[in-house]
């Protein structure tokens, strides 16, 4: 070995043992991992924080240990969950972060600058919004392997195959601070003692909730926001019904005009047909289905852009879209009158792959 490559090596292991005398150690049996925190509010300017520590029990079953505190300032939530605690709490294993209605309605702003800025909390953590106070979630009883666990599969799971968009803690933040596109989260609801749902979409102007998206209507906002991996639909054809499956779409905008502003949003459609009520099932009658999904697309996708225009949020990110189609793009003008004047087409195109069984 070289004389020059030697010393490199030497270099090398002294930085190295340099680097690990700077790391505080921290022995995973010595210390409180919290998983999941919650927000609501509280008295005042007081927010209501609760932490959701997991134990895990010798039969690999999970018991959920909650501390609940309240603190003017949110950094000081943590500060009193030390002192509620016999061992040192980390936040080294945060899968969820959730947030009550009325907090979320007030602004999450300062409570998301605290938690962004935490080393031990990583950009996948899920958020979510709460249909009422984030401790009730938390101290519920879901799932065999703990309820951070459990909201945040979840929440994967209907980000994968269903009908909701792809957010967490990291997209939520660059939707936040991106010129032209507004912030959302899913909102979730405590179903019973074992189980929560998915109930809807929040949107957010100034890091406040303002308006939201009702379950129903999720499939039609999530097909607005970019390429949909896959999922489900039921279409109505007179006094029959259709359910379209395994839907994958392509997304595309074109700006067509300036002056007033016009957009041309092309949404390509690709699924299939497992089952139908009636009791003949033709060429005719595939392509009906596929007119009649074209229509809702056309109809509900419409209404959710004018909806939006109305309360002057932008979760399609139109106005990030035309300013990077537009020299000299003023964004204060297109929040005060472009926006709101901008003309959208939603052209769909459903294609039928095949179809299946006739009930």
């Amino acid at each position: 070995m070289g004389k020059h490559r030697w010393y490199c090596l030497q270099f090398g292991l002294c930085s190295l043992l340099l680097l690990g005398g700077c790391v505080q150690t921290e022995i995973i049996d010595d210390v409180r991992l919290v998983t999941g925190i919650g927000y609501d509010k509280g008295q005042g300017d007081k927010v209501v924080g609760t932490a959701l520590i997991p134990f895990y029990l010798p039969d690999r079953t999970v018991e959920n240990y909650t501390l609940t505190t309240s603190a003017s300032p949110t950094k000081d939530l943590f500060n009193n969950f030390q002192q509620m605690s016999p061992d040192p709490v980390v936040a080294g294993s945060m899968e969820v972060a959730l947030f009550g209605m009325d907090f979320a309605k007030d602004g999450i702003y300062q409570v998301l600058d605290a938690l962004q800025r935490d080393p031990g909390v990583g950009t996948k953590t899920h958020l979510a919004i709460v249909d009422g106070k984030a401790q009730e979630i938390l101290e519920g009883n879901f799932g065999k392997r703990g309820n951070a666990s459990f909201i945040a599969d979840m929440l994967e799971h209907n980000i994968k195959t269903r009908d909701l968009p792809k957010t967490n803690m990291h997209l939520f933040m660059s939707d936040y601070y991106q010129t032209g596109k507004t912030a959302y989260l899913p909102i979730i609801k405590k179903k019973d003692d074992k189980a929560v749902q998915l109930n809807g979409i929040a949107l957010f102007k100034d890091g406040k909730v303002v308006d939201k998206i009702p379950r129903n209507e999720m499939f039609f906002f999530k097909i607005m926001t970019g390429d949909y991996g896959e999922a489900s639909q039921r279409v109505v054809l007179g006094k029959n019904k259709a359910m379209v499956e395994s839907i994958r779409t392509k997304f595309k905008k074109k700006l067509v005009r300036r002056n007033p502003y016009e957009i041309d949003v092309h949404i390509k459609v690709k699924g299939f047909l497992p089952q139908y009520t009636g009791h003949h099932l033709d060429k005719k009658i595939i392509n009906e289905v596929e007119r009649a999904l074209e229509n809702q697309i056309r109809s509900y996708s419409g209404k959710l852009v004018r909806q939006f225009q109305k309360k002057n949020v932008d979760p399609f990110g139109f106005g990030h879209f035309v300013k990077s189609k537009t020299r000299g793009f003023s964004y204060k003008k297109w929040k005060q009158t472009d926006y709101r004047s901008l003309k959208v087409n939603i052209i769909p195109k459903v294609q039928i792959l095949e179809s299946g069984v006739i009930q």
